[in-house]
C-alpha cells in the first residue's frame, strides 16, 4: 500500500520558528556555554577521585550542566543543587534530600542502552526497575499544574504535541534532519507519512509501576502509525497474546522506526523504547544522560552499552 502523501514543508522552518520563539538558553541537550563548562569543571574538581571518574556523574553533568547550580561532597555522598533543592547521588538513584536516606524502592536511573540497532532481544530484568523521578520533580514540578508551567504546544512532523520547553530545540533539530532525509530516503518518507496520532503530555504513571511516566513531565511522546502491519509494538500487548514468550519475540517481528530516524533522535538526546527489554516501539523520551552514560561506558570498553 502506498504511503499517504502530505504537502511538503520547508525543511525545518516551522520547527525552528517555534523553538526559537521560546527564547530558550539551551541550544540543545548537550551543548553548554563556556562559563557553565568552567563552573561545572571547577565543581567536579572538588569531588573525590572515584566520583569524578564515575560515568553516571559525568553523564549527568554532560546532559544537564546548565541546570545544575553546583555540586559538592557532603555527609559521605555527592549532592547536586538544583533550583535551590538538594539531589543526593545515592549510587545513581538521584534522590531528593527529603526521601528516606537509603532510597528504599528506588533503582538507579542510569541503565544500559544500546547505541547501535538491536539484532536480538534485550535481557528482561525482574522485577521491573523503579526509577524515581525526584530530579524531574525538582526541575519541573510535582503537580500537573506546576509541570504545565514549563509546557509548550508545538507542531512536529505535521502533528500537534504538548511538551516540556527543554526539548523544543532538540525536537526542532530532529524535525529538520528527518525532513531532509525524507527527501532522499523513501523508507523514512513512508514512515513520516504513516504517522497517524501523537501522544505527548499526559499526567500518569508507567503502566504496572508506581513511577510517574516521562509523559507526565512532557519529556516523552508516542508516534503511532496507521497500522503495525501485524508486528509487535508494545510488550504488554504482546504478553497478553504470547504469555512469557513475548520476551523472545525476534527483532524482525517487531514494528520498528527506521534505524536512520532512531539515530537522528539519539543524536539530539532522545532514546527509543524499541531498544528496551520491555519494548515500546512507538515511544521516544528525552534522556540525554542515558546516552551520555552509555557512550562513556563504550569509551572504556564496557560491552553492555554496545
Amino acid at each position: 500500500m502506498s504511503p499517504r502523501r502530505r504537502p511538503r514543508r520547508l525543511v525545518g522552518a516551522a520547527g525552528m520558528r517555534w523553538a526559537l520563539a521560546g527564547g530558550l538558553a539551551l541550544a540543545n541537550g548537550f551543548a553548554l556555554h563556556p562559563a557553565s563548562l568552567r563552573a561545572q569543571a571547577e565543581s567536579i574538581a572538588t569531588l573525590p577521585g572515584a566520583l569524578r571518574a564515575d560515568p553516571r556523574v559525568r553523564a549527568f553533568h554532560e546532559a544537564y550542566g546548565e541546570l545544575i547550580d553546583s555540586t559538592a561532597y557532603r555527609d559521605g555522598d555527592l549532592v547536586f543543587y538544583l533550583r535551590g533543592e538538594t539531589i543526593r547521588f545515592q549510587e545513581g538513584r538521584m534522590l531528593r534530600a527529603s526521601r528516606a536516606p537509603d532510597g528504599e524502592g528506588c533503582n538507579p536511573v542510569f541503565y544500559p542502552y544500546s547505541l547501535v540497532p538491536l539484532t536480538e532481544p534485550m535481557h528482561v530484568v525482574e522485577p521491573m526497575p523503579i526509577h524515581c523521578t525526584d530530579v524531574l520533580e525538582v526541575l519541573w514540578g510535582a503537580t500537573e499544574a506546576e509541570v504545565r508551567e514549563h509546557g509548550r504546544g508545538v507542531r512536529f512532523l505535521d502533528h500537534r504535541m504538548y511538551v516540556n520547553e527543554l526539548i523544543l530545540n532538540p525536537l526542532a533539530a530532529v524535525e529538520q534532519e528527518v525532513d531532509a532525509l525524507a527527501l532522499t530516503d523513501s523508507v523514512v518518507a513512508a514512515w513520516v507519512a504513516d504517522i497517524e496520532i501523537t501522544y505527548s503530555f499526559t499526567s500518569r504513571d508507567i503502566a504496572g509501576s508506581p513511577t510517574r511516566s516521562q509523559h507526565a513531565f512532557g519529556m516523552a511522546f508516542d508516534l503511532v502509525p496507521t497500522s503495525y502491519r501485524g508486528r509487535h509494538a508494545y510488550w504488554r500487548w504482546s504478553r497478553a497474546l504470547e504469555g512469557d514468550e513475548w520476551r523472545e519475540i525476534p527483532i524482525p517481528e517487531r514494528w520498528s522506526v527506521p534505524d536512520a530516524v532512531v539515530a537522528i533522535f539519539e543524536r539530539h538526546g532522545f532514546i527509543w523504547g524499541g531498544k528496551w527489554a520491555r519494548f515500546d516501539t512507538m515511544h521516544f523520551e528525552y534522556r540525554p544522560e542515558i546516552l551520555a552514560y552509555n557512550r562513556l561506558l563504550r569509551s572504556v570498553g564496557v560491552g553492555a552499552a554496545r
